[in-house]
């Protein structure tokens, strides 16, 4: 009988930890493969050095990631049966967790504690008015203001227009603004392609950070002047999420649709172009 239940136990911490080898996602190694919960990983956030916070695309579900173990943990669930939306961004504020979707619907859960697994969350959601302006991807909590990348800008009957040459990034400070307000646009013809599309963003002092598939975008906060840094297109099919860590290292998460998704970790945003 006490067999039994230590198995049960067992099979449910299973579900909730899952360990990646700790070679894994070292600096300069191939990518992890993550477990199949996570094969359309769909976002990356930092909530400080020695973890990170991903999701999938359509399951409201909550997922740590420490460092450098690489022990996965589903943290946090949103309703059970868990919400079914198209979340495409991740932002962590404090003890908030900030989750978007595609059409700007923005799910605000508080009170996340980042060691215990399995937690059932409440939440609310605010409407940010952007989605009759774009289709959204990305998210990040900067200097107390959400910061939302625009993927494909819409005409005001809800269609896109051509938008293949600019970046349009919207602000938005929860519980004040009654809807988002354009920070800032990049136009420019080196920004031309769908493969230049945003589908990631991360900042810090000095820098935004903003993942397309083919590249990383470091825009000046001060100039809105950028650099490319080109991504390997055989490592990277499809990168969703990007963070960068205090000493200079990024990590990105890529979907992967047709297989498992993938977590990387480069030593410098220069090396991620080492290929």
């Amino acid at each position: 009988m006490l067999l039994a239940i230590l198995g049960s136990m067992l099979v449910l911490i299973g579900a909730f930890v899952t360990q990646l080898e700790p070679r894994d996602a070292a600096l300069g190694k191939a990518p992890a493969a993550l477990p199949g919960f996570l094969q359309e990983a769909s976002g990356l956030a930092k909530v400080d050095e020695r973890l990170l916070l991903t999701h999938n695309d359509e399951k409201g579900h909550i997922y740590s990631i420490a460092l450098p173990s690489l022990q996965i943990t589903k943290l946090v669930s949103l309703g059970n049966p868990v919400v079914l939306d198209d979340f495409e961004g991740i932002a962590v504020s404090g003890d908030r967790v900030y989750m978007i979707t595609s059409t700007g619907k923005l799910y605000v859960i508080p009170n996340v504690s980042f060691t215990a697994a399995n937690q059932l969350a409440s939440w609310s959601i605010l409407d940010t008015g952007l989605a009759a302006v774009c289709e959204v991807e990305g998210l990040h909590f900067d200097d107390g203001k959400l910061l939302i990348p625009c993927k494909n800008i819409y005409k005001r009957n809800g269609k896109k227009k051509s938008g293949k040459h600019r970046i349009t990034v919207y602000s938005y400070v929860p519980g004040k603004d009654t809807e988002a307000r354009k920070l800032f646009s990049l136009n420019d013809d080196r920004l031309k392609g769908d493969r230049k599309r945003i589908t990631g963003i991360d900042s810090d002092v000095n820098f935004y950070y903003f993942l397309t598939p083919a590249n990383v975008l470091r825009v000046n906060r001060n100039t809105l002047s950028f650099l490319f840094f080109p991504l390997d297109s055989t490592a990277h099919k499809q990168p969703e999420g990007i963070a960068m860590m205090g000493n200079g290292s990024v990590y990105l998460v890529d979907d992967r649709k047709d297989g498992a998704g993938r977590l990387s970790h480069y030593k410098s945003l220069e090396s991620v172009s080492n290929f």
